[in-house]
C-alpha cells in the first residue's frame, strides 16, 4: 500500500494524529481485505502516544476482521498497547493466543510484562521461552531476576540463577549484582554472600548491595565485617550508599560507637553534604539515644534539611522520653514555611503528647489530621497512634470512636484499644473487646495475652485468670517471660499467692520484673519475712540486678517487719546498693521513717535529697509530719514548696487536712480547704471531705460536722453520698457518745450499703458505748441469721 511508507514517516516524525487521519481516509477507499498489515504497528504506536485507548481497540478489531492476527509485529504492538493502558489480562491473553513466536517476540513480552510489574507473567513467559529453545537476551534475564526478587520465590530464583550459570552469564558483574539483590530481598543472605564470593570481578554496587542487605536484616556486625574487607581490597572507594547502609545498621542495632565511626568516615570522605546521608547519620544518633549529637548535627552541619530529617529528630526526642522538646520542635516544623507535617511526623509526635497526658495537644493533632485530609481509617499506623494517645489520656470514648473507624485493624491496633480499657480500669469492656477480637478471627499475640491477664487481675477473678492462663498455654505464649510475669501478677491480684509461688518455682528464666512482682506480692499480703527471704534469694541466686522498685519493696518490708529498727536497716540497704540518688526510693524511705515515728530522720533524708526531690517528696514529708502530730511543720512546708517551684496538688491538701484533723487545728484546716478550692482551683474529693468531717468530729463539733455533710456540695461532689464520710462522722459520734446523730448516721449507712458488715458493727458499738445493750444486741443479730458474714482476721505471723 503506498500509504504505509507515508504513515511510517509521519509516526517517526511524531505526527501521530496525521498518521491516523491518513489511514482513516485511505481505509474508506480501499477494502479491509486489500489493506496493508505493515501499517498497523505504526498506527498502534500513534494510539499509544496520543493516549487513545478506544481507537487502539478499534484497530484490534480491524486486525481480527482482516485476518492479520498471526503477525508477530502486530501482536507485540497490541500487547504493548494493552500494557500501556493497564489491560494486563488482555495483554497476557494475546500472548497465550499467539501461535507463531520467535526470540524477539519473547524478549519483547518479557520486557513489557516486567516494566508493567507483572512479575508472575514475566516469569511464565521467561520459562516458556526457554522451553521453546530460545535464549533470552540480557534484559530479559534482568527482568526475570527482578521478578523473582519481588515475588520472594526462592525456588524460581535458584532456577534463574542456574540458567545464568549454564549460559556463562556469571562473568557479568551486572547480572551477579542483580542476583545478590534478589537474594537480599528474599532474606537469603547466605546465598547472597555465596554469590558475592563466587564473583570473579566485583564493583562498588556488589559491595554496597551486600552491606545494605546485612544492615537491613539487623546483622550490623556482618555489615561492618564486609565493609572492613572492602577497605582491605583498597581499589574500591566507598560512597554514600555504602555509608547509608552502615548508618542504618548502627541505628537499628543501637550501636553508638560504630555509628560515630561511620560519621567520621562521612566527614573524611566529604560526603556529609549529601542530605540523605546527613539525615541517616542524624537518624542513627536519634535511634541510639544520643539526642545532643543529633541536635548538633541538625543545627550546625545539615545545610540542606528535609522533612525526613525533621521527622528523625522528632522521633528521637519521643523515643528518648524528651517529650517537651519533641513538642517544641514539632511546633517549629509547623511554623516552617517549607515543611508541612506528614503522617509520619504526626505518628511520632503523638506519643510525646500522650506521655505528658496533654489531652489538648492530642485534640490539636487530631484536628490537624482532619484538616490535612489524612485518612486514619486506612492509615493504620496513624490511627493506632491516636487511639493509644486517647487511651493514655483517659479519653476512652474518643479512642473507641477512632478504633471502630479503622478499616483493617490489625492485632497491634486491637492491643492498643485493650490497653486503653486497662489503663481506664475498665476490665469488663476490655474482656468484651477480647471476645470480639476472637469472633473476628484477629490472631492474638503475646501482648494480647499479657493484657488479658492484667484485666483478669483488675477484676480479681481467679476463675477468669485461670481460663486466660489455659488459653495462653494452648496458644503457646505461656513460656514468654513477659506473659509469665503477667501471670505472676494476675495470681497475686486474685489473692492466690500460692499459685504465684508454684509458677515462680517452675520458671526457667527470670528478670528483675519477675522478682519485683513476687516481692511486691508478699508486701501486699503483709508477708514481710517472705519479702526479705526472696530479696536475699534474688541477690545470691539470680543474675538479675535490683532496681528502684526492688528497693522500695525492701524498704516497706524492712520498716514493717523489723519494728523500730526497720527503717534504719532499709536505709543501710539503700546506701550499700547505691540507690540514694533515686527519688522514688528516698521518698519511700521518708515514708518508712515517718510511719515508724522517726520524724527527725525522715526530715533529715528529705533535706539531704536536695535537687532530686519531686512533688511526691514534699507530699510524703507533709503527710509524715501530720501522722506524727506536727501539723505546724506540715503547714510550714506548704509555703516552702511554693518557694522551690512546686505547686500543691490534691494529695498535698489531703495530707494537710489530715494533719489538721489529727492536731485539732480546725481554723487552719478550714483556711487550707478554702485555699485549695479558691486559689488552686482543686476540686474537693471525698477524701478531702472525710478529713474535714474528721477534723470537726475529733473536736466534738458534731453539729457543725453534720451540717457540712448534709448541706455542702462543690463541683457535683456531695459528701452525703459517701459511705466513708458517714462512717467517719459516726465514729466521731461514738467517741463523744452522741446517740442521736450517730443513730441517724448508722441508719443512713445501712441504707447505702446493706451488705457491708462493718456498718452494723459501728452502730452496735455506738449503742454499747452508752450501755443501750438491747439495741446493740438487735443490731448484732443481723450476723446470726447469716445474711452478713464478717471477714476472718488474717495475720502474717503464720507465714
Amino acid at each position: 500500500m503506498p500509504s504505509t511508507s507515508l504513515i511510517k514517516s509521519l509516526v517517526e516524525t511524531h505526527k501521530f494524529l496525521q498518521s491516523l487521519t491518513l489511514f482513516k481516509n485511505v481505509k474508506s477507499i480501499i477494502s479491509c481485505s486489500n489493506s496493508d498489515p505493515f501499517a498497523i504497528p505504526f498506527l498502534l504506536k500513534s494510539c499509544i502516544k496520543i493516549s487513545h485507548q478506544n481507537l487502539g481497540k478499534c484497530y484490534h478489531g480491524f486486525v481480527l476482521k482482516s485476518g492479520f492476527v498471526a503477525s508477530i509485529d502486530i501482536n507485540t504492538s497490541l500487547i504493548h498497547l494493552y500494557l500501556k493502558f493497564g489491560k494486563n489480562v488482555n495483554a497476557y491473553q494475546l500472548f497465550e493466543e499467539m501461535s507463531t513466536r520467535d526470540r524477539k517476540y519473547f524478549d519483547f513480552v518479557i520486557r513489557g510484562f516486567g516494566s508493567a510489574r507483572l512479575f508472575e507473567e514475566t516469569l511464565v513467559v521467561f520459562e516458556e521461552g526457554i522451553k521453546s529453545g530460545f535464549t533470552p537476551c540480557l534484559e530479559s534475564v534482568r527482568q526475570a531476576i527482578v521478578a523473582c526478587g519481588e515475588l520472594r520465590i526462592l525456588e524460581k530464583g535458584r532456577c534463574v540463577h542456574d540458567f545464568v550459570v549454564h549460559n556463562g552469564l556469571v562473568k557479568s558483574v551486572y547480572i551477579c549484582n542483580l542476583l545478590i539483590s534478589m537474594y537480599v530481598k528474599m532474606r537469603e543472605l547466605d546465598l547472597a554472600c555465596c554469590t558475592f564470593n563466587a564473583m570473579e570481578e566485583r564493583d562498588l554496587v556488589s559491595w554496597n548491595t551486600l552491606i545494605t542487605g546485612y544492615a537491613q536484616s539487623g546483622n550490623w556486625m556482618k555489615a561492618f565485617d564486609i565493609f572492613l574487607a572492602k577497605k582491605e581490597c583498597g581499589d574500591i572507594i566507598h560512597n554514600n550508599v555504602t555509608l547509608l547502609g552502615l548508618a542504618f545498621a548502627c541505628g537499628q542495632a543501637g550501636h553508638l560507637e560504630q555509628g560515630m565511626s561511620v560519621h567520621g568516615h562521612c566527614i573524611r570522605a566529604g560526603l556529609l553534604s549529601d542530605f540523605r546521608l546527613g539525615t541517616a547519620i542524624l537518624d542513627m544518633y536519634a535511634k541510639c539515644g544520643n539526642i545532643e549529637c543529633a541536635e548538633m548535627l541538625f543545627e550546625e552541619d545539615m545545610f540542606e534539611k528535609s522533612l525526613v530529617s525533621w521527622n528523625s529528630l522528632i522521633s528521637g526526642y519521643s523515643k528518648a522520653a524528651y517529650y517537651h522538646r519533641a513538642v517544641n520542635f514539632f511546633n517549629k516544623v509547623r511554623m516552617h514555611s517549607n515543611f508541612k507535617p506528614d503522617p509520619f511526623t504526626l505518628a511520632n509526635i503523638i506519643p510525646a503528647y500522650s506521655n505528658v497526658e496533654n489531652i489538648e495537644g492530642i485534640r490539636l493533632i487530631h484536628a490537624l489530621i482532619l484538616k490535612k485530609g489524612f485518612n486514619m481509617g486506612s492509615d493504620v499506623v496513624l490511627g493506632t497512634a491516636m487511639i493509644d494517645a486517647y487511651g493514655k489520656c483517659s479519653d476512652v470514648a474518643s479512642a473507641e470512636g477512632l478504633f471502630y473507624g479503622i478499616e483493617e485493624a490489625d492485632t497491634p491496633t486491637w492491643n492498643t484499644m485493650l490497653t486503653g480499657y486497662y489503663l481506664d480500669n475498665n476490665a469488663d469492656q476490655g474482656m468484651q473487646l477480647f471476645k470480639k477480637m476472637l469472633h473476628r478471627q484477629i490472631s492474638p499475640d503475646w501482648i494480647t495475652i499479657t493484657l488479658l491477664l492484667q484485666m483478669c487481675g483488675l477484676l480479681g477473678s481467679l476463675k477468669l485468670g485461670s481460663m486466660a492462663h489455659g488459653y495462653g498455654l494452648v496458644k503457646g505464649f505461656s513460656s514468654i517471660l513477659m506473659v509469665e510475669n503477667a501471670l505472676l501478677d494476675m495470681y497475686i491480684r486474685c489473692k492466690s499467692m500460692e499459685n504465684s509461688e508454684k509458677l515462680f518455682a517452675l520458671m526457667n528464666f527470670t528478670n528483675t520484673v519477675t522478682w519485683n512482682t513476687m516481692l511486691s506480692g508478699y508486701v501486699k499480703i503483709a508477708s514481710y519475712s517472705s519479702t526479705m527471704k526472696m530479696f536475699y534469694q534474688m541477690q545470691f541466686e539470680s543474675a538479675s540486678s535490683p532496681d528502684h522498685l526492688t528497693i522500695i519493696s525492701v524498704v516497706r518490708a524492712s520498716a514493717a517487719s523489723l519494728t523500730t529498727h526497720g527503717a534504719v536497716v532499709a536505709h543501710a540497704y539503700i546506701l550499700k546498693l547505691g540507690f540514694d540518688s533515686e527519688t522514688m526510693v528516698m521518698n519511700s524511705l521518708i515514708d518508712a521513717y515517718a510511719k515508724n515515728g522517726f520524724i527527725a530522720s525522715a526530715s533529715s533524708v528529705f533535706v539531704h535529697m536536695g535537687q532530686i526531690r519531686d512533688q511526691w517528696s514534699w507530699n510524703v514529708m507533709i503527710a509524715g509530719y501530720g501522722v506524727n502530730g506536727q501539723a505546724e511543720k506540715a503547714c510550714k512546708l506548704l509555703y516552702q514548696m511554693n518557694g522551690y517551684g512546686y505547686e500543691p496538688d490534691f494529695i498535698t491538701f489531703t495530707a494537710l487536712l489530715s494533719s489538721c484533723a489529727h492536731s485539732g487545728m480546725i481554723d487552719e484546716g478550714c483556711k487550707y480547704f478554702d485555699l485549695m478550692v479558691n486559689k488552686y482551683k482543686i476540686q474537693p474529693t471525698f477524701e478531702h471531705w472525710t478529713c474535714i468531717i474528721n477534723m470537726f468530729g475529733r473536736a466534738g463539733r458534731l453539729e457543725e460536722a453534720y451540717k457540712l455533710v448534709i448541706s455542702s456540695q462543690l463541683h457535683n461532689v456531695n459528701p452525703s453520698d459517701s459511705a466513708v464520710i458517714w462512717g467517719a462522722f459516726m465514729d466521731a459520734c461514738r467517741m463523744y457518745n452522741n446517740i442521736e446523730l450517730g443513730e441517724m448516721a448508722g441508719k443512713k449507712l445501712l441504707q447505702m450499703s446493706p451488705q457491708n458488715s462493718g456498718y452494723p458493727i459501728l452502730l452496735s458499738n455506738l449503742y454499747a458505748s452508752t450501755m443501750r445493750w438491747d439495741e446493740a444486741m438487735n443490731v448484732r443479730e443481723v450476723f446470726m441469721d447469716g445474711s452478713l458474714i464478717k471477714e476472718t482476721g488474717y495475720s502474717s505471723v503464720s507465714r
